[in-house]
This record gives C-alpha cells, sequence and structure tokens, in this order.
C-alpha cells in the first residue's frame, strides 16, 4: 500500500469535498454540506489505495495544512496570537516544503490542493468551538495560515524545482 498515494488523494477528495460544500451551502442554506469534506477525504484515501500515483510533495503537504492548522488553533486556545506568529507558521511550511520537493510536475500541482485540503479538514474539527470562534481575529488567522499556507507551498516546492533546474544548466 503506498500510504504517500492515499495521502495524496485524501487531500484532493477534501478539497473538493470543501468546493462541493461551499457550492452547496449558497444555494441550500445547509450547514450539513460541510461533511462533505469528511467524505471527499475518505473517497480520496480509497481511491489513492486502488489507483496509487507517484507523489511527495503533495503528500507531506497534506498532514502539513492539517498540522499547521491545528497547531495555531490550539495555541489560539492558551494565548492570544500576534500576526508574527502567523508568519512563523507559514515560515515553517516554507522550510518544511522546500526540504520535501516534489517528485515531478503533476505532485508540483497537487502540492496547494493537498495543503488546502488538511487545511479544510483542521477547520472542520475545530468547527464548534466557541471559544476560538469568539476570540476576535482567530479565524481571520487561520484562513491566513490556510489559504497563504498552499500558496506559499506551492512556491517553496516550485522554488526547489527552479533551483535545480538552473543548477543543472551547464556554465558556458
Amino acid at each position: 500500500m503506498n500510504w504517500k498515494s492515499i495521502l495524496t488523494w485524501a487531500g484532493v477528495g477534501s478539497f473538493l469535498g470543501f468546493i462541493m460544500a461551499v457550492a452547496m451551502y449558497s444555494p441550500m442554506g445547509n450547514e450539513n454540506f460541510v461533511y462533505l469534506i469528511y467524505a471527499g477525504m475518505l473517497l480520496g484515501a480509497l481511491i489513492g489505495a486502488r489507483y496509487p500515483i507517484e507523489s511527495r510533495a503533495s503528500a507531506y503537504a497534506f498532514p502539513l495544512g492539517f498540522a499547521a492548522t491545528s497547531l495555531l488553533a490550539g495555541l489560539w486556545m492558551v494565548k492570544p496570537v500576534a500576526s508574527r506568529d502567523i508568519y512563523a507558521f507559514l515560515a515553517i511550511v516554507i522550510v518544511a516544503m522546500m526540504l520535501v520537493g516534489a517528485s515531478g510536475f503533476f505532485d508540483m500541482f497537487l502540492v496547494p490542493v493537498t495543503y488546502f485540503g488538511g487545511f479544510a479538514v483542521a477547520m472542520l474539527v475545530f468547527k464548534g468551538y466557541q471559544p476560538l470562534q469568539g476570540t476576535e481575529g482567530a479565524v481571520v488567522g487561520l484562513f491566513t495560515i490556510g489559504v497563504m499556507g498552499a500558496i506559499l507551498a506551492f512556491f517553496a516546492v516550485f522554488g526547489r524545482w527552479a533551483f535545480n533546474m538552473a543548477r543543472n544548466i551547464p556554465r558556458r
């Protein structure tokens, strides 16, 4: 069983579940559509077990998105979090993704999708926690770590790829 493929497809599935939940929430007004994130994650994991792909960075991006969001939410539960703390989490995401590197183009372009999928699962875990919802700036900070983290994770992987390609250019 290829666990990297399972994590990659679980991230893609939770991202697609998030997209469907957002699309269905507006016309229907039903809050239960957010559980499509879990359904997408489970379906994606099953697809990843059945149809494995070669991935590296996107497999690490899914748990990294979940961990960064969960740790920031946990930190917010015990103390007020400043914007510098959020930027420190983003810096950790960048460094981690630069160290991992992508196994190919497909893997590189799945990184923001799987990272955001991990973020969506973590936000669903903390969905009903009132002290976090009532804290000023907490939800905005968590969305910053999710959206900016996905974008910066892609650019970190892309930067490592570009550096490796530039390093392989022969000198004249």
